[in-house]
């Protein structure tokens, strides 16, 4: 499959996906250009708001609720933390412990910490822990690797 990139100075990004015949390998790139414009649908100060998933510093639950964290407040989303981060791992989520996932694009810089935990300190200062149970998956997703490798 060829690859065209052409940078421009004005106008909307455009994405144009030209093919002989549809396949899988088709369908997969177009879904992932379509999800790019998807929004999860959050609530706060009791207004519905649509982010977009690069919005998001970090997800958690608590007593089964998931709350967005964004850099100037947070959000009730609807929708579960683990369906949330299989859902956007290819847009840079990652579950570091039980009860959270995090943006990895979000990360300002990590510090590892005793016990095989890793502290990250997001964009806004905020410091959230990588569980040991996920610690390694981290490294190996920084490296550039992927989790199935082992």
């Amino acid at each position: 499959m060829k690859l065209t990139m052409n940078k421009i100075r004005q106008g909307e990004d455009e994405v144009i996906i030209q093919y002989r015949e549809m396949n899988e390998q088709i369908r997969s790139l177009a879904r992932i250009v379509r999800g790019m414009e998807q929004r999860i649908s959050a609530f706060a100060e009791g207004k519905q708001f649509l982010l977009t998933p690069e919005e998001i510093l970090y997800l958690e639950s608590v007593d089964g609720v998931t709350f967005a964290y964004l850099a100037d407040r947070v959000c009730r989303v609807s929708a579960g933390l683990g369906e949330l981060a299989v859902y956007y791992e290819g847009r840079g989520f990652f579950r570091c412990s039980k009860s959270m996932a995090l943006n990895i694009y979000k990360i300002h810089y990590l510090k590892s910490e005793p016990g095989n935990r890793i502290r990250a300190t997001m964009e806004n200062g905020e410091q959230v822990m990588i569980s040991r149970r996920y610690a390694k998956q981290l490294r190996r997703i920084l490296k550039g690797g992927t989790e199935d490798e082992e």
